[in-house]
């Protein structure tokens, strides 16, 4: 067995077709199962595996996986595929373990009578969207709102010098500081989202709504899941500089009350939500390109961007030609 990487030929539509794919791969190989981050849908549906018998070759989608268990769900699909690939005729029960009320192995006559595994609850697409965030990586976008997190930290700041945040801090409940956050990053991630054009629109295709959909979903998710975890560092940076620059005897007198650790904890909570609010303004100082990369909807279109300058290097040139 070899493990190796390299391209998925994609049709106009972005589809994975195995019948362009398999012959990129070595001739040597008895069998091949492709594991590939892209999305793939059957009628509408989350595919997570399919099988091409007369090619000897299977694709995995690894974002149909979910996240829970990701390398016991993938490990799973793959032994059944190649289960499958082995005696295409059977019904082995290695090919059937992977099937459950959530999901169901099928013929599709439309495709040469390929046996596909299709999602049949909404849970498939709850784990398809979780997946495909998981892709993502959202942690990995704070590395790019430089300009959020420099506005959001010096925003932030301002509450640990300012009495009048600290006495607001003490007054407001805790569930008007959660309204406040949910607010906050409300904020940020609509400006984000709005300011550098990561929303999908309807694109070409049959069931393009549905397409929308999905990658406005993960996008959505993504960079809500980003700036939560920007705002939970950005917490905790601000409760430990309360705790180093602030005296709690002064702040007793200055809120008149008692200043305990809950004190310091909810004047963090407030000044970070004010942080986040102001570091919206910040994003606009971002680099676009960084923030769009982490989007799957982007990374579909530099894909087939490249796969067009692979298949026709001569007309790529010429284009090169003309732009000088």
């Amino acid at each position: 067995m070899t493990v190796d990487d390299g391209a998925l030929m994609l049709d106009d539509e972005g589809e994975v077709h195995l019948s362009d794919s398999v012959p990129t791969t070595s001739n040597s190989a008895d069998l091949v199962v492709f594991l590939t981050e892209l999305p793939r849908l059957w009628r509408g549906r989350p595919l997570p595996a399919e099988i091409d018998s007369r090619r000897s070759a299977a694709v995995i989608s690894v974002p149909a996986c979910g996240t829970l268990g990701l390398r016991r769900n993938v490990t799973d699909l793959t032994v059944a595929c190649i289960a499958g690939l082995a005696e295409p005729d059977s019904a082995d029960e290695t090919f059937r373990s992977v099937e459950s009320r959530l999901r169901q192995w099928h013929i599709d006559e439309e495709r040469d009578g390929k046996s596909i595994l299709v999602a049949t609850s909404q849970w498939g697409w709850v784990r398809m969207v979780t997946g495909m965030v998981r892709v993502n990586r959202p942690w990995r976008l704070v590395s790019t709102l430089k300009g959020v997190i420099a506005a959001a930290a010096a925003t932030a700041s301002f509450g640990i010098f300012y009495t009048s945040i600290w006495q607001m801090a003490t007054v407001l409940s805790p569930w008007r500081l959660g309204l406040i956050t949910a607010f906050s990053i409300a904020v940020m991630g609509t400006w984000l989202i709005v300011a550098n054009r990561l929303w999908e629109s309807r694109r070409s295709r049959s069931s393009a709504a549905t397409w929308s959909l999905m990658y406005n979903t993960v996008t959505v998710a993504t960079v809500f899941v980003g700036i939560a975890t920007m705002y939970i560092g950005l917490y905790i940076l601000t409760f430990i500089a309360g705790l180093v620059v602030i005296d709690a005897g002064f702040m007793t007198q200055q809120i008149q009350q008692p200043a305990s650790l809950t004190s310091f904890l909810l004047l963090a909570w407030l000044s970070t939500s004010m942080g986040v609010i102001a570091g919206a303004l910040g994003s606009s100082s971002d680099s676009y390109e960084s923030i769009l990369r982490a989007t799957f909807g982007q990374r579909e279109r530099e894909r087939r961007l490249k796969q067009e300058r692979d298949e026709d290097p001569d007309d790529e040139a010429e284009k090169s030609r003309q732009a000088d």
